[in-house]
């Protein structure tokens, strides 16, 4: 029967050129299989025959598919649908006779004209039998042309409105550093914690007061001489008290004569400031220190000079005060500062702030008498880092469910609120998200098609405002301009749906 050759799907013209050239048989089967590429196009099956020609080859094409047999017959050859076909059949296509070619000639001589071969002549009945099946064809041509352009060419653009209304709705979303993946239903979002360390200080001034001893007690007293000579008195000799639990001691200012037998007198200052140097008359009656063999001492009259002051000092109010502000203060920074750390979707809620350890030292002691206070704290601070997506999500979805029957949402916007005093939700942190967008009627593009096609243009007004919930009356465009009614075919009608909030 001759040579087969398997094709693979890649195979193209080259390939089969190359195995027939190894073909001695003057007959060769070419199997190609059901997605290859050789005889896909007209161009393949005109140069397989001329190159069947040229070596003088008879060929048979094989293949599964059906299409591909059938173009192979157009192009000449003969097409089996499996090799045993090819085998049992008595005899193929052969190929097409090869043009002849005209017989040597001198230069001189004219080239000689190939005449084609003579035809038998038809009687004159059968010539204007075909020339009228000529004419019966072309004008039915011609009408299958006009028709399909009647149905094909006329083009229209409707531009719906539908109505719509605005759907707003305030919803809770919590962030939560346990959860792993979005819940829509409990309204709940993943959160990661990111924190750092801020510091500084700060001066406040006191606002309490403490009580101060100001002012050191003076007065006079008389010494009295027990020797019979002169006896001096320097300046510093301490006196004291001698009743209560501790002596008040006062020391004189002066040197003081006090004649033999007799008294003098020497002004005094106690030696320690505040009102326990006021004492009463007759209560200095003690002498300190060797002056106290010689002679005796008395005040006649009470010291006086002795204070009590109130001045400004810290007090705990004071120190809690400067803790809060620079708590506050360093709380503010931190809510900027970790900013750095989000992802660009990322938002940050100041509420969620925590102060995970602190550090602070005060430059002043309780009670110390100061004008001013300071303060030095260095905090390591944290907060929650919340998707903005996640949160919008959340509010998509419950916006979702408060559309009107027969509606759909069209395009939505989102505001982060505020967060929430009190526990709300299973979260770390509950805050809440306004979300806003327009709800617009549902149209179907093919039930339009289907209304309207093939109607006049003002019939095809009246049923789309009569069937479907526009907000503005449709409109229309069709091709050409002077068409007054509807394309016929679906197809050929382009929809446009545009909501107001779209």
């Amino acid at each position: 029967m001759g040579e087969v050759i398997y094709l693979q799907e890649a195979d193209d013209l080259t390939v089969v050129r190359g195995r027939l050239r190894s073909v001695r048989d003057g007959r060769v089967v070419i199997v190609v299989p059901w997605d290859g590429r050789f005889l896909s196009r007209p161009l393949d099956g005109e140069l397989l025959w001329r190159e069947a020609e040229r070596r003088g080859l008879e060929v048979a094409v094989v293949s599964p598919d059906p299409e591909r047999r059938g173009a192979a017959r157009q192009m000449g050859f003969s097409a089996f649908a499996t090799v045993a076909e090819a085998e049992a059949a008595p005899a193929w296509n052969r190929p097409k006779p090869a043009r002849p070619e005209p017989p040597p000639r001198l230069w001189w001589e004219e080239e000689p004209e190939l005449q084609p071969p003579s035809r038998p002549v038809s009687p004159p009945w059968a010539q204007r039998a075909r020339q009228g099946g000529r004419v019966a064809a072309f004008v039915l041509t011609l009408a299958v042309v006009l028709a399909s352009a009647f149905f094909v060419l006329p083009r229209a653009t409707l531009t719906l409105l539908p109505t719509g209304t605005t759907v707003s709705v305030i919803v809770p979303v919590s962030a939560s550093l346990e959860a792993e993946t979005i819940d829509l239903e409990a309204g709940v979002i993943p959160a990661r914690r990111v924190g750092d360390y801020f510091e500084g200080s700060i001066q406040v001034e006191t606002t309490g007061t403490a009580a101060y001893e100001s002012g050191k007690a003076t007065g006079a007293v008389i010494f009295t001489n027990l020797l019979p000579q002169d006896v001096t008195i320097p300046a510093g000799t301490v006196v004291r008290t001698s009743s209560g639990s501790f002596p008040i001691r006062f020391a004189t200012t002066q040197d003081v004569v006090v004649p033999a037998r007799g008294q003098a007198s020497a002004p005094i200052e106690a030696l320690e400031e505040g009102p326990a140097g006021n004492v009463g008359a007759d209560l200095i009656n003690q002498v300190e220190g060797p002056a106290s063999l010689a002679v005796r001492v008395i005040n006649p009259e009470p010291t006086s000079g002795g204070m009590v002051q109130e001045v400004r000092a810290v007090s705990q109010e004071d120190m809690d005060r400067a803790r809060a502000l620079l708590t506050r203060q360093l709380l503010d920074e931190a809510c900027e500062g970790l900013k750095t750390l989000l992802e660009p979707t990322e938002f940050l809620p100041c509420a969620s702030l925590e102060i995970q350890a602190t550090e602070m030292a005060y430059d002043r002691f309780l009670t110390e008498r100061a004008d001013t206070l300071g303060l030095h704290m260095r905090l390591l601070i944290t907060g929650l880092a919340i998707d903005r997506d996640n949160a919008e999500a959340v509010a998509y979805a419950r916006l979702s469910r408060r559309l009107p029957p027969g509606h759909e949402l069209v395009g939505a916007t989102f505001e982060i609120g505020e967060v929430a005093e009190e526990p709300i939700g299973t979260g770390d942190i509950t805050f809440f998200v306004t979300a806003t967008g327009y709800a617009a009627a549902k149209i179907d593009p093919d039930a339009v098609r289907e209304a309207v096609r093939g109607r006049r243009l003002d019939r095809a007004v009246e049923q789309l405002q009569a069937e479907f919930p526009l907000a503005q009356p449709p409109h229309i465009e069709v091709w050409p301009q002077w068409m007054p009614w509807m394309p016929l075919l679906p197809l050929r009608i382009d929809v446009n749906v545009v909501p107001q909030g779209g």
